[in-house]
Formats: C-alpha cells, sequence, structure tokens
C-alpha cells in the first residue's frame, strides 16, 4: 500500500475540511485506517456493533437495505475518496443497512463511541461540526428535492454526468450492476435498459457494455 496520511484521509470529508490542523489531528488519533476487504464481502450490517462514519481508501462499495422478504434497495455507492455514516457519529445507533464491497476494498473509520468522547472534551469541535453539518443538510435536501422532479430519463443522466464529474473523465464503467442501478435511481431494470438506449439515440452516452462515454456537443 502507498504512504497514508491519517489527516489527510478524514480532511476529505466536507464534514471535516474546514476545520482547524489541530482539531483534524485530535480526530485522526480516534479513527482506524487501511482495513481491507476483499471483493463481495460485507463491510458493516446490523448488529455488528460497528457505528461510526467510514472513508473509502482505495476501491467501492455499494449501500443497501433489506426488506422483510429480503429484497434488496440500493441506496447508493461509495468509491475511492467518499465516505457514508457521518450521520451516525451524532445519533443512537441504529444502524440499519448493509455496506459491501464491490472490489478489493481498503476502508478507514471513526468508532461513534470514540468520536462522543471526544466532543465532550472539545466544545469548540461541537459548534464547528454543526454548522458545517447544516450546511450539508440543506444541500442534500435541494439535490434530492430537485432529482425528485426529474423522470427516469433525467435521473440516470444526472447520476451518469455526476460519476463522470468524480472520476474525472468522459469514459467509465458502472460501479453497480443494472439491476442495482436501477433500483438505486427508483426505477425497474426494464426501464432502465430502455432509458440507456434511448440516452445513446439521442448522442449523449455511448454504452459498451457496462462502460459509459459521455458525449459532449
Amino acid at each position: 500500500m502507498k504512504k497514508h496520511s491519517a489527516v489527510a484521509c478524514i480532511s476529505r470529508a466536507d464534514l471535516f475540511s474546514s476545520l482547524s490542523p489541530d482539531a483534524l489531528k485530535k480526530i485522526a488519533a480516534i479513527s482506524t485506517h487501511q482495513e481491507y476487504f476483499p471483493r463481495n464481502t460485507i463491510i458493516c450490517q446490523p448488529g455488528d456493533g460497528k457505528e461510526g462514519m467510514i472513508f473509502m481508501d482505495e476501491g467501492s462499495a455499494k449501500i443497501y437495505s433489506l426488506n422483510e422478504d429480503g429484497k434488496e434497495t440500493v441506496l447508493g455507492v461509495i468509491n475511492k475518496g467518499d465516505y457514508a455514516g457521518q450521520q451516525s457519529l451524532f445519533k443512537e445507533p441504529n444502524h440499519e443497512n448493509y455496506i459491501q464491497a464491490l472490489q478489493d476494498t481498503y476502508v478507514c473509520s471513526i468508532n461513534r463511541d470514540d468520536f462522543q468522547n471526544l466532543l465532550k472534551k472539545t466544545p469548540d469541535l461541537v459548534i464547528n461540526l454543526l454548522n458545517t453539518f447544516g450546511e450539508k443538510l440543506v444541500a442534500a435536501e435541494t439535490n434530492s428535492i430537485r432529482r425528485n422532479s426529474m423522470n427516469a430519463k433525467d435521473r440516470l443522466m444526472d447520476y451518469l454526468v455526476e460519476q463522470s464529474q468524480k472520476l474525472g473523465s468522459a469514459r467509465f464503467s458502472l460501479p453497480l450492476k443494472k439491476k442495482d442501478l436501477a433500483s438505486y435511481l427508483g426505477t425497474s431494470p426494464e426501464t432502465l435498459s430502455r432509458q440507456l438506449k434511448l440516452l445513446e439515440k439521442e448522442n449523449k452516452i455511448r454504452v459498451n457494455r457496462r462502460e459509459i462515454t459521455i458525449v459532449k456537443n
């Protein structure tokens, strides 16, 4: 593995990016880094006691839930540089989702209890984090309203453009299987396939199996 900086790792999260170097060092001191998970293994699941925030150092993973019948609903994908679970640092444990590695993955994490103990000792940190967290909630709500107003084709195109921007390339591989992507976008696999073909027909994308190319007009 390449050289890893605990401070640089956690500062990638919007929640911590505006904190002082001293505050970042304190959080880094209670974090765990570069835990390895082979492809398809479960990183965390309900009842495992892993309450806290995770950071993707290498690899990717999907977040999903299961209903009473065992049907899977994909809630999102986290890639290298992404993070998840920040809300669990602030609320009582109620871990209902699964996170599964989509490829060989290295994960960093902050345990909720350790984080809560740090907050009790550092009041200034509490104020800074609450301000940042509030801004993130407003942005997330705005984005959710925007996506919910879109039809299936526009939601798909919005997702593909977002992935392209995240990865810094017009050409990329879909991180999810099509059935999982359909679940995430709130549509059916059949509708997803039709919308992909329609976007390709409109010369907005090119599709080669799971490889997508955003066409720049």
